[in-house]
Parts: C-alpha cells; structure tokens; sequence
C-alpha cells in the first residue's frame, strides 16, 4: 500500500468516525475534507450553518432544567500567535559640521638615493644605484 492510497484510506476512516461521534444537528451543515501526502496537504471545507452562533444566547430552560452549552468536537487549544517586534526608529544623528575647508599645496620632498633591483636584458637580475631626487607631493590640510 504505498502513501497516498494509506493517506485516503486513514482519511476516510477518520471523516467517518468524526462523523458518526458527532451529534447531529438539524440547524448546521459541516462537511470537511483533508488529504495529505509526505510534502503537503490540502484540505476542503463547507459549513451550511449560521456562524455556529446559538439560537438562544446565554444560558436558557429547557422544561424549567437549565440546558448546557454542548462542548464543539475535537476542539483545539488556542493559536499561539508571536508579535513580531517592535519598530524602533531611532531619531537622526546630529552632525556637527565644523567651520573650515580643505587646502591642497604641493611640497617639494627629496628622495636620497638608493640601490634599486632591475632585470637586465639577458633575464638576469643586477642592481643599480639611482641617485636623490626632488619629487613635488599634494598635500591636503585642513584649514580652520
């Protein structure tokens, strides 16, 4: 018996129990279907009748005994329900904008000398003095 004829099967005889411990009333229609198989389930349900509301509210007499309230079938706890949490806007940061620019100047910088690593024309590796230099740089301050 593979799933989904187990799952019909154990359905059906569940909707017949449902139905048969139920009482019946004349004043509600309920009809229910559920089938299911290892990765989902669908279900279908009618209900003909008012809302489920009594026809007399509150407590009422039946030949002066107070009647009780019949208890729904199968009835389930309530629903947990999370409430996501809440929204804090946190109010916008204050900018202090300080008084004041920026200026770029050039700097003249000498560079001394050095032994600099080269490849010569063979794909030999020598070394080679380079002498100092001057070399002009930006400089960005900032001025109050």
């Amino acid at each position: 018996m593979n799933k989904m004829t187990q799952a019909a099967f154990f359905g059906t005889v569940i909707v017949t129990g449902l139905l048969a411990v139920a009482p019946a009333r004349a004043d509600r229609v309920s009809v229910g279907l559920g089938i299911g198989n290892g990765g989902g389930f669908f279900a279908l349900g009618i209900n003909g009748g008012r809302g489920g509301h009594a026809r007399h509210p509150g407590r009422f007499h039946h030949h002066d005994r107070p009647m009780p309230h019949p208890r729904p079938f199968g009835c389930l706890p309530p629903p947990v329900i999370i409430a996501p949490p809440p929204v804090v806007v946190a109010p916008a940061p204050v900018v202090v904008v300080p008084r004041g620019y920026w200026q770029e100047r050039e700097e003249r910088v000498w560079i001394e000398g050095c032994w600099v690593e080269t490849v010569d024309a063979y794909g030999r590796r020598c070394k080679q003095w380079q002498p100092g230099r001057w070399e002009v740089r930006r400089i960005r301050e900032w001025v109050e």
